[in-house]
This record gives C-alpha cells, sequence and structure tokens, in this order.
C-alpha cells in the first residue's frame, strides 16, 4: 500500500496570514532585485544604498517579520504536535501551489 499524504485544516485567518506573508516575500524580493548594487548579500548592498533605499528596505523587512509572526504564533498550531506540526506548516506554505507540485513537496 502506498504513503498517503495526510492533508491539514486551516482557519480562514491562518490561510491568510500565510498569503499575505507570501507576498510580503514576494515584495521584498522584487525590490532587492532591483536595487543596483544587489549581488544577493544584503549587508554588502547596504553599503551602497541611499537613505531612502535604506528605510524601504527596513520596511519590507518590518513587514516580512510581522507577517512571518502572524503564521507561527498563531493559535493553531497549539492543536497540533510533533510530526504533524512540522508537517502541516511545511503544507501551509505550499497552499496556493498548484495540485500537482504540492504533491511532489
Amino acid at each position: 500500500m502506498g504513503d498517503k499524504k495526510k492533508t491539514y485544516k486551516y482557519p480562514d485567518r491562518l490561510i491568510k496570514a500565510q498569503r499575505s506573508l507570501a507576498a510580503v516575500q514576494a515584495e521584498r524580493r522584487t525590490y532587492l532585485a532591483s536595487l543596483p548594487s544587489w549581488s544577493g548579500d544584503l549587508e554588502a548592498a547596504r553599503q551602497g544604498l541611499s537613505e531612502e533605499q535604506l528605510a524601504e528596505s527596513a520596511r519590507f523587512e518590518e513587514a516580512e517579520r510581522q507577517a512571518s509572526h502572524a503564521v507561527w504564533a498563531d493559535e493553531h498550531w497549539a492543536s497540533l504536535s510533533g510530526e504533524d506540526r512540522v508537517a502541516a506548516r511545511s503544507q501551509l506554505k505550499h497552499i496556493d501551489d498548484p495540485a500537482e507540485e504540492q504533491s511532489a513537496a
């Protein structure tokens, strides 16, 4: 018999928080890629940034930190334990992936 992957149910607020986190992460990646000195090393790139660019970078960092906190601190995780919590968190990251990608993850 094959291994059937367990699926988890999430409250709407947690799905919304995960989608918000994914959106913030995408925005931040796009912003960082637009920086003239971006080489993948944020600390090195910061040396050549203007005050406005530094402020925008800090804003994105804080938005990502807050969005991440909303996901991992949600009370839903207390209802799961051990392996289920880890698997459910991983599965939530792929909530909007096409079905083929989810089964491969």
